[in-house]
C-alpha cells in the first residue's frame, strides 16, 4: 500500500469510525428526549445530528475508503 493511501485509509477510517459514533450517540439522545415534554425541538435537532453523522460515516467509506481497498 503507497505511503499517501495509507494516509488517507487512516484519516478516512478514523473519520468514518467516529460519524458512526456520532450517530449512535445522537440517537440515543433522539430517543431519551421524545419522552420528554415539549421535547420536540431537542429530539429534532438530535436526529438532524445523527443523520449527519450516518452521511459522514457513509461518505467516507464509500467515495475514499471503498475505491482504495478494492484497489489492493
Amino acid at each position: 500500500m503507497a505511503k499517501l493511501d495509507l494516509i488517507l485509509t487512516i484519516a478516512f477510517g478514523t473519520l468514518s469510525v467516529a460519524g458512526l459514533i456520532a450517530t449512535v450517540l445522537c440517537l440515543r439522545m433522539a430517543l431519551r428526549v421524545a419522552s420528554e415534554k415539549d421535547g420536540d425541538l431537542k429530539m429534532f435537532f438530535w436526529a438532524v445530528g445523527s443523520l449527519v453523522g450516518i452521511i459522514l460515516a457513509g461518505v467516507s467509506s464509500a467515495y475514499i475508503l471503498l475505491p482504495i481497498f478494492l484497489h489492493y
